[in-house]
């Protein structure tokens, strides 16, 4: 998890860490491509292995699944289906009939189900791999459809970033994907405007 100064176990936050900062499940899977508003955008899911590692941090299993290669191009695909329906939310225009398929194809498999343990003080996920870990992935993205906050979904106001979220604040005037990062960014940029423009 992240501290509040972006570090991950002690550690200043690298590029390929995932992001997680007050995003639902299926935003922070699409924001593993970052940077999507940029000539070169940095993809984190390079490997199947970061699939698996996504699916533990993300709290999706306790265990990383098997991923194979197959199970990365489905993620990507699920992927690349989740950010352009956030996207024709936010822009309140119909989703493509395709993405749509592709999404209700993912939830209609069996999701990671949780086992509580004996002395009820653990939780351990089990489920049918990556293909589980995506059904839920899937199954968020219909649930926000299906809720009132598909009306509070924004489009990160920082152009390099492009992706998606849900506007919960009271005045509906979030601005970032998260201040941590994108938010964090914009004030800094502000301030060193300032700064070098004098008072």
């Amino acid at each position: 998890m992240d501290d509040k100064g972006g570090r991950r176990g002690g550690r200043q936050r690298a590029k390929a860490d995932f992001r997680f900062d007050d995003a639902r499940l299926c935003f922070a899977f699409a924001a593993t491509l970052a940077d999507r508003g940029t000539d070169t955008p940095f993809e984190r899911l390079t490997r199947p292995e970061d699939l698996g590692r996504w699916s533990v941090e993300s709290g999706c299993t306790t265990v990383a699944p098997v991923c194979t290669e197959a199970d990365l191009d489905h993620a990507r695909r699920l992927r690349e289906a989740v950010q352009r329906t956030g996207r024709a939310l936010a822009d309140e225009a119909p989703p493509a009939r395709e993405d749509i398929a592709l999404i209700n194809s993912a939830a209609a498999e069996p999701t990671s189900v949780p086992e509580l343990s004996a002395d009820a003080a653990s939780v351990h996920w089990h489920g049918d791999g990556a293909t589980g870990v995506l059904s839920m992935v899937a199954r968020d993205l219909i649930e926000l459809c299906h809720s009132e906050h598909r009306t509070r979904v924004r489009i990160c106001g920082n152009p390099a970033c492009g992706t998606p979220f849900v506007d919960t604040s009271r005045a509906g005037a979030r601005r970032w994907c998260s201040m941590k990062t994108c938010g964090a960014l914009a004030k800094k940029r502000t301030y060193r405007a300032r700064s070098q423009n004098g008072p």
